[in-house]
């Protein structure tokens, strides 16, 4: 994650705080789950959280608590036009990552691995997501797939 030109870039973004303050990148996971087998209906689409400084094993450690779920998405019944499953889902979303708005501006002093306290900044860099998610993020349709008219080098 530190090799990512948008990390520096953020990283420099920052007040140094005598060189103590850092990014902690925050990671997103949703992927719909089945609640039920015998009826087969009932949905949901858990949210995860986990943070990139974290070793990738201690993340997927499942004794370590490195991923924690912040919530469940709610399913809306049939019937809606997908418009409003996109925005009951964004609203979901923001919603339960409301709490990461204050700090992600002002820092807060976090005590590190190393026995020090710093200034972190949590700041989300990525959402990891199968398409039907990506879809309801994003508010693309479903099955449609946009293409980039810019030329890459611009």
């Amino acid at each position: 994650m530190w090799t990512a030109d948008w990390w520096w870039k953020r990283h420099a973004s920052f007040p140094l705080l005598e060189n103590r303050s850092t990014v902690v990148p925050v990671i997103l996971g949703s992927d719909k789950t089945m609640l039920s087998t015998l009826s087969g209906d009932k949905l949901a689409w858990p949210v995860y959280l986990s943070i990139n400084n974290l070793s990738k094993a201690k993340r997927r450690s499942v004794k370590s608590n490195g991923l924690i779920l912040i919530g469940l998405l709610p399913r809306c019944p049939n019937g809606p036009k997908t418009h409003t499953i996109n925005i009951a889902y964004q609203e979901s979303l923001a919603t339960m990552l409301r709490p990461l708005e204050e700090p992600a501006k002002s820092g807060i002093k976090v005590l590190c691995a190393d026995g020090r306290t710093r200034h972190a900044y949590p700041w989300i860099a990525s959402f990891l997501a199968d398409y039907p998610e990506q879809c309801n993020i994003t508010g693309v349709k479903y099955g449609w797939y946009p293409r980039c008219e810019i030329d890459p080098d611009d």
